[in-house]
């Protein structure tokens, strides 16, 4: 990976050890040869010919471009990674790269309580793999899988788990009653909705 490269994926918290798993080489090969300088996401950098986990990275950084060049301006501008993290432009359909969630700030205030919350699974994830993302209730869930557009949630698995607030790093987007809990989260329960769950909760 070049220097560019590196310094932006640092800049814009996108964690690169996943992310080198993530890609093939030819993908990293693209991406190495076609983003040089900040003045390249200017440029038709984006293609759908090089695979779709390369192309999902590429729609990302077109679509926030803006916002890219004005934390690589300015990297005190740490509000924008939130923008980033919660980006339509990543879909729930398919696997993504991964954000380093250490590199954003702790804005969510403990109360001391226990939260339950909900998170629609992605392929192969599991109680030793989960996400960041999660719902406080079943209607924000439900309005997660609207808006990304989730094909076939039935089929999908649907983790609920109990955890101590202080384990919530900040609040995403609120029509999804959305957390995003800390980088390596420590939950007091897990489990998965049942298959008559499911269909109760998505009907």
């Amino acid at each position: 990976m070049n220097l560019f490269l590196e310094k932006l994926f640092d800049i814009i918290a996108i964690d690169t050890e996943y992310l080198n798993l993530y890609l093939t080489l030819d993908e990293r090969q693209y991406l190495n040869n076609t983003l040089k300088s900040i003045e390249d996401l200017e440029s038709d950098f984006y293609t759908d010919t090089q695979g779709l986990n390369l192309e999902m990275l590429l729609h990302f950084l077109f679509s926030h471009k803006k916002d890219i060049t004005h934390i690589w301006e300015d990297n005190s501008k740490k509000e924008i990674l939130l923008k980033l993290y919660t980006s339509s432009a990543i879909s729930g359909n398919y696997e993504c790269f991964h954000f380093d969630l250490s590199k954003f700030d702790q804005t969510y205030k403990s109360s001391g309580q226990t939260l339950t919350l909900y998170r629609i699974g992605r392929k192969e994830e599991h109680k030793e793999s989960l996400g960041n993302s999660w719902s406080k209730s079943i209607s924000g869930l439900k309005n997660y899988a609207q808006s990304s557009s989730i094909k076939e949630v039935e089929s999908r698995p649907i983790f609920v788990i109990e955890i101590y607030d202080s384990e919530v790093l900040c609040e995403g987007k609120s029509i999804e009653e959305e957390l995003i809990l800390k980088k390596g989260f420590k939950f007091n329960e897990f489990r998965t909705l049942a298959i008559e769950e499911r269909r109760q909760v998505f009907m």
